[in-house]
């Protein structure tokens, strides 16, 4: 008993920093968001528009279809095609693992509160883990940590694009380009695999993000220890991962739009760094370039920007001075192994800063540079299209640089933590008015209510199969939203949805004309008012319902 105690107690002595950075990072979730949304049969707060609804309507036709092999398909959202829930951004992993246990689960069921929680609870994991790397003192990792928690880009997401969220993916990809000398060859290529099934799995903007991270650590170790062949199998298995988890979740079984076109105004501003947009009570918002300049936010926070200042001053006066002093107590290990990953870092910044800016480099709301990169090369981009996602690597490198330097440039230890957590307090206030906004609003009780209130929906529900829009209402999200909610809860098709990349755009078109040609009795055709002339075209009983117009084939009609 006393040895099994002795073990305990040495593995919770062993893990319990990156174990308490990761409760208060859900603490921290709560704080923020509340304990509703944590409820999985909750789910008004997902019904009321936005990408939100997107994500979860998805989910919820997902769980609705029949499997099928890819296993990522369903075929009630684009009926009769089937298409992959990679592209409503549902967080691919958690709806296949919870459809498999449909059976067990409420019929209505979210896990997006979930997945927000567990987001921030592994943010703030992994940033413990990177700061530990490099510090041995505990609280600093712990305190440290929360920085990661509450940067911008991060909170940003989490409920807007609800998968990006999961950005502990690119400090989980950190930590292992910076703990490979205390892996076994074996252990890193099977994590580096594991990470590509991770980035396949949650949302494939991570998989160019990681992989770039990945590879600015293999070519580091590749020239310290000429280690080609371990560097090869690493990136070898997180491609393959990469490869087979979207070809199971069926990302390659059907057509897709690959350039939705839009490259540059989506990018990183050079003034990304320091321009708040919105997160900051006592910096200005800038000037930005291009409709979805929004996508570069890149605003470090207050309290990390005070650090950096500090340190860069005080790296000036020390190159000056060319005094070198190290520190007490700090991790053991040769300058290398800590300090020896500056090409990887160097390859991370220029790579980073290169796709994120695009080919049009902007500062404010100028062009100042338009770079003459080959077509096919910015069509090749527009996959990525949103490409300011791509400074991520450079915020999270610059916070982990900010937190790690802090107490090599203050020499008192205990001062040093005071003084970080008084800055961590200071960012927080300087962004609490977007942190309130979201307390304020998923915080509260939310209810949903349906557009839908005409009793004829009711009635149709008891025999209709199918919707089938005729008017192309995807651009109207109340109407297609209400709609397809009604088509989930009476376990109804639709055969068009707002899906990313304009996934099976060609297939949903030549079907819609197909289906025209030859109404069924079982199907509800729906036309906004505005198409009224459309109606003339189809030979079917038409009834105006809650602002919409909607045709059935009439009685009689053989099939």
């Amino acid at each position: 008993m006393e040895q099994v105690m002795t073990e305990n107690g040495s593995l919770w002595e062993k893990n319990r920093v990156w174990l308490l950075a990761a409760f208060l990072g859900m603490i921290t979730f709560i704080c923020i968001y509340g304990i509703r949304i944590l409820d999985f049969t909750y789910d008004d707060w997902l019904l009321n528009g936005g990408d939100l609804s997107q994500h979860y309507l998805g989910w919820c036709f997902f769980r609705n279809s029949d499997w099928s092999f890819p296993a990522g398909l369903m075929d009630k959202i684009a009926y009769p095609n089937h298409v992959s829930v990679i592209f409503t951004d549902s967080v691919p992993l958690l709806a296949l693992f919870f459809k498999s246990l449909g059976k067990f689960l409420p019929d209505t069921f979210q896990y997006f509160g979930m997945w927000g929680i567990l987001c921030f609870g592994l943010q703030g994991a992994f940033g413990a883990l990177l700061i530990r790397h490099y510090k041995k003192d505990e609280v600093t990792a712990i305190m440290g940590s929360l920085f990661f928690v509450i940067t911008p880009v991060m909170i940003y997401r989490m409920f807007m694009h609800t998968a990006l969220g999961g950005q502990w993916l690119l400090l989980f990809a950190f930590w292992l380009g910076l703990e490979r000398n205390h892996l076994s060859p074996v252990k890193k290529v099977v994590l580096w695999t594991f990470l590509g099934f991770l980035c396949g799995s949650i949302h494939l903007y991570f998989v160019p993000m990681c992989g770039l991270i990945m590879c600015a650590f293999l070519l580091e170790e590749l020239i310290q220890k000429k280690n080609l062949f371990l560097c090869l199998l690493s990136g070898a298995g997180y491609c393959a991962a990469v490869v087979t988890t979207v070809y199971l979740l069926g990302g390659f079984s059907h057509d897709h739009q690959l350039d939705a076109g839009g490259l540059g105004q989506f990018s990183f501003n050079l003034n990304g760094l320091i321009n708040p947009q919105g997160w900051s009570r006592l910096l200005p918002d800038l000037p930005l370039y291009g409709d979805g300049a929004g996508e570069g936010l890149a605003f470090l926070g207050i309290g990390i920007l005070i650090l950096l200042v500090i340190e860069g001053i005080s790296f000036v006066i020390f190159f000056v001075r060319n005094k070198t002093k190290e520190n007490d107590g700090e991790r053991s290990g040769s300058t290398q192994e800590r300090y020896g990953n500056g090409i990887a870092y160097i390859l991370i910044g220029v790579l980073s800063l290169v796709v994120s800016f695009s080919h049009q480099l902007a500062l404010g709301s100028r062009v100042i540079w338009e770079i003459p990169y080959p077509d096919k090369l910015i069509s090749l981009w527009g996959m990525f299209r949103s490409s300011g996602r791509f400074i991520w690597p450079v915020v999270y490198a610059l916070t982990l640089c900010a937190v790690v330097m802090w107490d090599r440039i203050y020499k008192k230890k205990r001062a040093a933590v005071i003084i970080l957590g008084l800055l961590l307090m200071v960012q927080v206030w300087d962004s609490f008015p977007q942190l309130k906004m979201r307390n304020d609003e998923f915080g509260r009780e939310q209810i949903y209510e349906s557009g839908l209130t005409d009793e004829k929906w009711s009635e149709w529900a008891g025999n209709k199969e199918h919707l089938v829009f005729v008017s192309y209402i995807i651009e109207n999200q109340g109407l297609l939203y209400s709609l397809s909610d009604y088509a989930v809860k009476n376990d109804m098709t639709i055969n068009n949805f707002y899906l990313a990349h304009s996934a099976a755009r060609s297939d949903i078109n030549k079907a819609l004309e197909e289906e025209l040609q030859h109404p069924q009795k079982d199907t509800l055709y729906i036309y906004k008012i505005e198409d009224e002339n459309l109606c003339k075209q189809y030979g079917m009983e038409y009834i105006q319902v809650d602002g919409i117009i909607v045709g059935t084939v009439k009685s009689g009609t053989p099939q």
